[in-house]
């Protein structure tokens, strides 16, 4: 019996990412509808407003909060204002939301949106492969320097994490480490209805003394639905502290998406059954456009020109940004052995990817 639903199956609500293309019922189209009146003052001091949006792929998802922020956004200081001498703000507030993003099909076409603004190639290489783990601080060390407050993140050459190794290492009490990734996916495989495939980034021994960065990525739940000519649909859903939505939010989702993908290929392999990548969802406690931004660059012209185009033309096709952007990183991050000094596991790993992208393995 099937334990769920097709996702992707022809929907005339939703004929493309604009227009009626991706409005949801308990809300509006992400990009162009008009705005009820919610009654989220973005001035009211009694709180930051909520925003929801559902769409097709990830670049009008993106462009939709855009557009949320910039018409909702409470504006309130942050911790990275700079002051001048005097301890006065220079920059404006940003402006900030609690978000909840679905996206209903993550690589659906074009599926890198045009606010990059990463080396994406290397982003993925860090954080799906964890080619710099190596440079994490060894974990007994930096919770020694945070009892004694003699750690300085703004001067240490190591890293206390990256989002790979607090996933696939988790550093637990007496010097263990939990692969939390293997073990969602081991639940999945021998329950696929389970509600519990889920991992954390969080270290309290450690997080709760850090003064300057947390994880921003704080849990993540994987969940299967199936359809009913028993295929399984791999879900994915992120829990987010804190969002830089218009320099970090799109190359974060491409990563996580990249590993849903992978994710739903490892699960496939353990159940010897078609598993596809399903739908995404992205809960953030903070998601913010910061005032430095807002200052020096038009957001509000640049999405009124992306929320226009036509769906063909919001971003670069995974063919198009694995042959333009994603192998050139990587082959760019391999030529910069001498400064990172990999270890010879991860070369070979950034190697072999680049070869099955070229092969058309599979596409970023």
């Amino acid at each position: 019996m099937a334990i769920g639903q097709p996702i992707f199956e022809p929907d005339l609500r939703y004929p493309s990412c604009h227009g009626e293309g991706t409005r949801i019922n308990y809300g509006r189209d992400a990009m162009n509808m008009p705005h009820p009146a919610l009654g989220d003052d973005p001035h009211d001091p009694a709180g930051i407003a909520t925003i929801l949006v559902s769409a097709p792929s990830i670049p009008s998802a993106i462009y939709g909060a855009m557009r949320e922020v910039l018409t909702r956004g409470y504006k309130i200081r942050t911790q990275y204002d700079r002051k001048d001498a005097q301890g006065n703000s220079i920059d404006p507030p940003s402006l900030d939301v609690s978000s909840a993003l679905e996206i209903r099909n993550p690589y659906a076409q074009p599926r890198f949106p045009k606010s990059s603004c990463v080396e994406i190639g290397k982003y993925i290489a860090e954080t799906c492969w964890g080619v710099k783990d190596h440079l994490i601080l060894d974990q007994d060390e930096l919770k020694a320097q945070l009892a004694e407050g003699t750690f300085d993140e703004t001067k240490h050459t190591h890293w206390p994490y990256t989002y790979h190794q607090r996933l696939f290492a988790y550093p637990a009490s007496h010097g263990r480490t939990i692969n939390q990734v293997q073990q969602m996916l081991e639940r999945l495989a021998k329950d696929p209805i389970t509600r519990r495939a889920t991992a954390i980034t969080f270290v309290p021994e450690i997080d709760q003394y850090i003064k300057g960065d947390l994880p921003c990525l704080q849990r993540i739940a994987l969940r299967c639905t199936e359809d009913p000519q028993g295929r399984l649909y791999l879900h994915m859903h992120t829990h987010w502290r804190s969002r830089d939505l218009f320099n970090a939010a799109a190359d974060n989702i491409i990563a996580m998406t990249f590993w849903q993908r992978e994710w739903a290929d490892d699960l496939s392999k353990m159940t010897d059954r078609e598993v596809l990548v399903g739908r995404y969802k992205d809960f953030a406690d903070s998601l913010h456009i910061y005032g430095q931004v807002l200052q020096s660059v038009d957001v509000e012209k640049l999405v009124g020109k992306w929320t226009t185009l036509p769906a063909e033309e919001l971003g670069y096709t995974s063919e198009d940004a694995r042959d333009l952007m994603v192998i050139p990183d990587l082959e760019k991050l391999l030529s910069e052995d001498p400064q990172w000094n990999f270890p010879q596991e991860a070369k070979d790993k950034i190697a072999a990817e680049i070869e099955r992208m070229r092969r058309g393995e599979y596409l970023p």
